[in-house]
């Protein structure tokens, strides 16, 4: 662990804070942690990935989720709209905490490429010449690496997006290495390397926190029989809990609320899932 993790956790320690239950950080003893410390969140992400999980919370956990996934996918087509990672990340991870599932929201970039390679790789790309907003977002909910509810609504320029998935799931997303041209686009990346940076060492040297961040929450590939994609973490994202966001429209019309009380009859069974 980071030296700045690490005495963030002795912090939390000494505080008397717990990670007990999922989506504590909603609590007041927690928004005080992150307001001195915005290393908290990503302590938060830690405690996720690090737990020990019962048999019977992971056969739970993998009964419940790819059910949540289809209907939540489903809403997503329905409303059509592209550009909604965000929210429906958010969404899902604030329904999965209702579960009692463990989860946190990554945002970051990505690299499509498709199978056969007769389409030339998409990039979602980290920094340009000019900041850019992180193009992506998805959930970690162990043991699943990705939940990817959006990646078939992004833009698209051609009739690639046809062969992605509605949704992605998936156990078995092994860590990979990022290269410059992943996250850097050409043009700056071309500017980069006139400067005399290294390929090798430019991402830590050009963009020391992303490299920081890189190696506490590494990236991933998923493959699928149309797709490989590359997710890229770049920065973790905190789920809204206030009544206002809670209460407002954000997939389909539908609000957090109104998704939570269909819940529970779409995963016993009677619901359009």
């Amino acid at each position: 662990m980071a030296p700045r993790m690490s005495g963030v956790r002795q912090v939390a320690a000494d505080e008397g804070f717990r990670f007990d239950v999922p989506g504590c950080y909603r609590t007041q003893a927690f928004q005080a942690l992150l307001a001195r410390h915005p290393e908290a969140l990503q302590l938060y992400a830690r405690h996720v990935e690090a737990q020990a999980h019962e048999p019977a919370y992971l056969q739970r956990v993998r009964r419940l989720v790819p059910r949540l996934v289809r209907w939540l996918g489903a809403e997503v087509a329905a409303d059509g709209r592209p550009g909604l990672c965000v929210q429906a990340s958010a969404l899902l991870s604030r329904l999965l905490e209702e579960l009692g599932i463990w989860n946190y929201v990554v945002a970051g970039g990505c690299v499509l490429s498709f199978v056969p390679a007769d389409v030339r790789p998409r990039v979602f790309y980290l920094f340009d010449l000019q900041p850019v907003e992180v193009p992506h977002a998805w959930v970690v909910a162990p043991p699943y690496d990705v939940i990817d509810l959006t990646l078939r609504q992004q833009r698209y320029p051609g009739p690639e997006g046809r062969r992605i998935p509605t949704q992605v799931l998936s156990c078995r997303a092994p860590q990979v290495t990022v290269q410059p041209e992943d996250v850097c686009t050409p043009a700056l990346l071309q500017g980069l390397l006139l400067r005399g940076w290294a390929r090798e060492t430019l991402l830590r040297r050009a963009f020391p926190e992303f490299w920081h961040f890189m190696k506490q929450f590494p990236a991933r590939r998923v493959r699928m029989p149309t797709v490989s994609v590359k997710y890229i973490p770049a920065r973790l994202l905190l789920p809204p809990w206030h009544e206002a966001w809670e209460r407002m429209p954000l997939i389909n019309g539908k609000s957090f609320v109104q998704f939570r009380s269909e819940m529970t009859l779409v995963l016993s069974g009677n619901g359009a899932a």
